[in-house]
């Protein structure tokens, strides 16, 4: 799995965010996503599908940063959506159902999702969810937070 075409995207990405530049930020940043669907493992390794995983995750992350950033809520949501996606792509179910950090039917992303529901353009309704905590117990979850 040959990563670098998504690592190069990623990283001008960065860049041009750094420099004040959002349309190749976001160029580059949809071209990282376009390179993650495209690779595929070659061993089919715990680590190799576990790195995978992280690539799609991360690509459909870094773009909901961005639009969070750049104060469009529908496309953050979006892209949150479609990294729960991913992770239900390649973990069909997580096998601890009962854990009640899973939430159906986003998949996973609970800790980013309440983050996102914590500002909540209606105030009353960012209020009360502001004390509750984005952490959860769930291990394999966990490693897919927004940053």
């Amino acid at each position: 799995m040959d990563v670098s075409r998504w690592e190069t995207h990623t990283l001008l990405a960065t860049e041009a965010e750094k420099s004040n530049k959002p349309m190749m930020s976001i160029i580059h940043y949809q071209l990282a996503l376009a390179e993650s669907q495209l690779l595929e493992p070659i061993h089919g390794t715990r680590d190799e599908l576990e790195d995978l995983l992280t690539i799609k995750v991360v690509s459909c992350h870094n773009l909901a940063d961005f639009w969070r950033k750049n104060g469009d809520n529908d496309y953050e949501l979006k892209y949150l959506q479609l990294a729960s996606e991913q992770v239900m792509l390649l973990i069909p179910q997580c096998p601890r159902k009962e854990c009640d950090a899973f939430i159906e039917t986003l998949g996973c992303c609970r800790s980013a999702l309440i983050e996102f529901l914590k500002r909540h353009p209606n105030p009353v309704i960012a209020k009360q969810l502001s004390h509750i905590s984005s952490s959860n117990q769930c291990e394999l979850i966990a490693k897919f937070r927004l940053h």
